[in-house]
């Protein structure tokens, strides 16, 4: 690319120049390199402002998203496989490790659960979570409901007065 470009740049600066006095070819070397070299350098700091008159222009996206509905299911995973090919080792070890430690979690959760139900500890440790539950629950009703002992107005009694 960058020979093809520096070739079209010292065409267009020499005919810019005025020297297209029945010649288009700049001749080699000299200040005509020298700007085309230059131009390459800098000319990646500009292409940022070319991509959406680009994909404007050639309505790139547009063709894609319709070729890829168009596509079958076969031909579609034909088009991601090379993709992820380089990676399938790597995502099969990741995936197995992650699926033994899922796998050994959900065991340790069953035998906890198990051993709670052969011991009873379970009920009683579940009895105990929801007897506390009601009795703080209690609790806040009651405040709710305006018998608290500081002699402090609740939110219903405000409203009813």
């Amino acid at each position: 690319f960058d020979l093809l470009f520096a070739n079209c740049l010292k065409k267009f600066v020499y005919v810019l120049a005025g020297g297209a006095a029945g010649v288009l070819h700049p001749p080699p070397g000299g200040i005509f390199d020298n700007i085309a070299s230059r131009a390459i350098q800098k000319l990646p700091n500009h292409l940022h402002v070319l991509h959406p008159y680009v994909d404007a222009t050639l309505g790139l996206q547009g063709t894609l998203r319709t070729q890829m509905e168009r596509m079958t299911s076969a031909k579609f995973e034909r088009v991601l496989h090379p993709i992820f090919e380089e990676d399938e080792l790597t995502l099969i070890l990741a995936g197995g490790f992650l699926g033994f430690l899922a796998g050994g979690f959900l065991g340790f959760l069953a035998g906890l659960i198990q051993q709670g139900i052969e011991t009873g500890y379970l009920w009683e440790w579940s009895s105990k979570r929801l007897e506390w539950f009601r009795n703080n629950n209690s609790l806040m009703m009651m405040k709710r409901s305006g018998s608290s002992s500081n002699g402090a107005t609740t939110v219903e009694e405000e409203k009813a007065s």
